[in-house]
């Protein structure tokens, strides 16, 4: 059963001091390095025409980082070499060692359709990659403090002939003495029957691989499973490609987390049947039941009314009742407790009082103020709340001015209705959920309905997943996974809020990556080309300032620093540390020093 869970956000989520983003003109100093070799990077065919391949491909970030060593990143030259690069000095970086060369390079680069080339280090000795043919290669990397050349452990076709795939995450971690690697692929399903190319329709699909060895030398493909889209809308239209955004592994490897638009489902697994759930709606909210209420209760202006329905034979002396002006006690003797708790608002209890006919018995608490009540008692959520057609009417007549069923019902007032061709970007919400999967069990154990849009997504810590931003009003607030889950408690902590990141991003019609520093200090837009903007969250300022609104002094801004690229090639790849962002390019690798003001 899986919990349909809020994101709990945390206080700092609106900076007080925030008083908007200040330009800085101090350059930020920008290093750069000639390649011997180019940035290999695949490219559409006719027959790859749809927006997932599109953004498979062109979001693509082909600057790879270790989160072991941060200062390190590789990439993979037009010879299929993995190269790594490492900054030897404070202004000097080289141009890349070759660690490893990709087998069959000759013949596989050449083929049609191919994805990118795609690695992820699970471990600090291993990596995982994909040739973007279809080959799944395991390598052994040593420490990686050095250019020693990495050694193939294991390599093989596990999807079958003809289906690339993209590594979106793999972890490592061992279970009674054997070693196990979890990894995601994420490939394009081509579901349409139709011949005709402009309405072939295509879905992502997750397959989750499992290898094992006892050694560490010889491995095994040990488990496959697959998580799609089951629902038969996925016939009708393509779904979004925000699953190439986020789709991670818990690092206990039990779970993954994804970001999608749909529902997604785990529908095969190798080792264990999937038994399919034929109920639609299997999901519970956090603190709800599926039981009837325990009560009912209305409320007027002057009072609030609670109806109990009580066992046959209880009388008037099996009732204990004890009120003050914020406390309640109620309930039958010796039996159970009917109301027991801190009142919503302060009551009259001169004006309340109770009666019992038959087995119903009913509470009458006087209201003090004509507030209206979300709960009789804090922090009981067991009764319903109900309406007489009255008070339904009362409602309609106070939001009559402020809804209408036409679309402009007073065009000739001086203040013109809202226009929804005045949202921004910014300002338009993308529903999307957040969901985790559980692996042995095959359930969805966590829900999170959003309308957020995502950022992006930046890993904090190697031994944690990559965290994920989404926007919140114009701003971005950074999530981290949780290993300790929970029953009806979200799996997703709230870390850090970047103030009108949302906004600034909405402006960038550029935009190609986004990420942000582990330690979040600043987050960075980088363009499509030359362009990249560095936002710090928290400068010091020399002389205090004072919010234009609130007269609050400011001892901090939040600043902006914009670093123009002197090249005219396409931006291919990017990476931030706490105090360096590097950028590659087809033919260039550029390391731009950030300096921190804390």
């Amino acid at each position: 059963m899986a919990s349909k869970v809020d994101l709990i956000v945390a206080r700092d989520i609106l900076d007080p001091n925030f008083d908007g983003y200040k330009l800085s003109l101090e350059p930020l100093p920008v290093y750069s390095t000639q390649l011997n070799t180019g940035v290999d990077f695949a490219k559409l065919n006719e027959k790859q025409f749809s927006y997932l391949h599109s953004k498979l491909y062109g979001s693509y970030n082909h600057l790879i980082a270790d989160p072991w060593h941060p200062d390190t990143v590789y990439f993979v030259d037009t010879d299929w070499s993995v190269r790594r690069v490492t900054v030897k000095s404070e202004a000097k970086i080289d141009n890349g060692s070759v660690v490893y060369s990709i087998p069959d390079s000759a013949n596989q680069r050449l083929v049609p359709g191919r994805f990118n080339v795609s690695i992820v280090f699970p471990s600090s000795h291993l990596a995982v990659l994909s040739d973007g043919t279809g080959n799944l290669i395991l390598l052994s990397t040593d420490d990686r403090d050095s250019n020693t050349s990495w050694q193939l452990l294991y390599r093989k076709d596990v999807l079958g002939s003809e289906t690339y795939f993209h590594i979106s995450d793999s972890v490592y971690h061992t279970d009674n003495e054997t070693h196990h690697i979890e990894c995601l692929l994420i490939h394009i399903d081509d579901i349409s029957e139709d011949e005709d190319k402009y309405k072939t329709q295509f879905t992502p699909v997750i397959n989750w691989i499992s290898l094992s060895s006892v050694d560490q030398k010889v491995w095994i493909l040990e488990r496959s499973r697959c998580i799609e889209d089951a629902s038969p809308e996925t016939k009708i239209k393509d779904i979004s490609g925000r699953l190439f955004d986020y789709a991670v592994l818990e690092k206990s490897g039990k779970a993954v987390f994804l970001a999608c638009d749909k529902v997604m489902k785990l529908t095969s697994d190798s080792v264990k049947p999937v038994i399919t759930s034929t109920d639609d709606d299997d999901y519970e909210m956090v603190g709800a039941t599926s039981k009837e209420p325990r009560y009912t209760w209305s409320e007027t202006e002057e009072d609030v009314t609670v109806l109990f329905t009580v066992p046959v034979g209880i009388s008037k002396a099996d009732i204990y009742f004890t009120l003050t002006y914020d406390h309640i006690e109620f309930g039958i003797k010796n039996s159970s407790v009917l109301l027991n708790g801190d009142l919503c608002c302060q009551v009259d209890v001169e004006a309340s009082t109770w009666t019992i006919q038959g087995q119903r018995l009913e509470l009458t608490l006087g209201k003090t103020e004509s507030k209206t009540w979300s709960v009789v008692v804090n922090g009981d959520t067991s009764g319903e709340k109900t309406f007489d057609p009255q008070q339904i009417e009362a409602i309609h007549q106070r939001l009559e001015a402020l809804t209408s069923d036409q679309q402009n019902p007073c065009p000739d007032r001086e203040e013109t209705p809202y226009n929804a061709q005045e949202l921004e970007d910014c300002d338009v919400d993308i529903g999307m959920m957040l969901l985790r999967i559980d692996g042995e069990t095959h359930h969805t154990t966590h829900q999170i309905n959003l309308s957020e849009q995502w950022l992006f997504s930046a890993r904090l810590d190697s031994n944690k997943p990559p965290s994920i931003c989404l926007r919140h009003d114009v701003d971005g607030l950074l999530w981290q996974p949780d290993d300790n889950v929970t029953a009806g408690k979200a799996p997703w902590k709230h870390i850090v809020s970047f103030n009108a990141l949302g906004y600034v991003q909405a402006s960038k019609q550029q935009k190609k990556y986004s990420s942000c520093s582990p330690n979040c200090l600043f987050s960075v837009i980088c363009d499509c080309s030359k362009h990249i903007y560095v936002y710090h969250r928290h400068s010091p300022i020399n002389s205090p300032l004072r919010n234009r609104k609130t007269g609050k002094q400011v001892n901090s801004i939040a600043k902006q620093q914009v670093v123009s690229l002197d090249t005219a090639d396409q931006i291919l790849g990017l990476h931030t540390t706490n105090d360096k962002i590097f950028v590659i390019t087809e033919t260039s690798l550029y390391l731009i020093r950030i300096r921190n003001e804390i």
